[in-house]
């Protein structure tokens, strides 16, 4: 039997469905105003320049407008940020009211204060990989966010957002 790209497509999105990743929330201050989106591909690359790497779907929108900000944060989420990961998901969805505890930086950039930990970053290169855009961020300011007893991480597994769960 012949596998087709649209095949192969397919597996591939099942195959990191059942993948288990990170989430965070990048944010970035244009002309336009604030800017954000939910991100589940950070991860850290080096620690000497600190940097860090993420991919967008696209290059328009949000996604543009991060990309072409001078800098940005990318916010480190746990389970009781699912529903401003949920907003910051979806297009229209309720972004940067106070309710949701947002302030802006001295530079600019919409700061989440309850978040664990916001990494400053600045692109470095980006990349363009088929219908997608990696970027490669060093990483010049980290901002550690209120803190909180015991917060349950959380993860996106099967198109959810979920508690990473207990200690194996």
């Amino acid at each position: 039997m012949t596998r087709t790209a649209t095949d192969l497509a397919t597996d591939f999105k099942a195959a990191f469905r059942e993948h288990p990743a990170g989430i965070a929330l990048i944010t970035a201050a244009t002309p336009d105003g604030p800017v954000g989106l939910t991100a589940s591909s950070v991860a850290s690359v080096a620690v000497d320049p600190a940097a860090l790497v993420f991919s967008v779907t696209r290059t328009t929108g949000s996604a543009g407008r991060i990309l072409s900000a001078e800098s940005f944060l990318v916010h480190l989420l746990d389970a009781r940020h699912a529903p401003l990961a949920r907003e910051f998901a979806v297009t229209g969805g309720e972004r940067f009211t106070a309710a949701q505890g947002w302030r802006t930086l001295d530079t600019g950039e919409p700061h989440l204060g309850s978040a664990r930990v916001a990494l400053r970053s600045r692109s470095f290169q980006q990349v363009p990989v088929g219908s997608s855009m990696l970027v490669v961020a060093e990483v010049v300011e980290i901002l550690t966010g209120d803190p909180v007893p015991t917060t349950e991480p959380m993860i996106y597994l099967d198109r959810t957002f979920r508690n990473a769960g207990s200690e194996l």
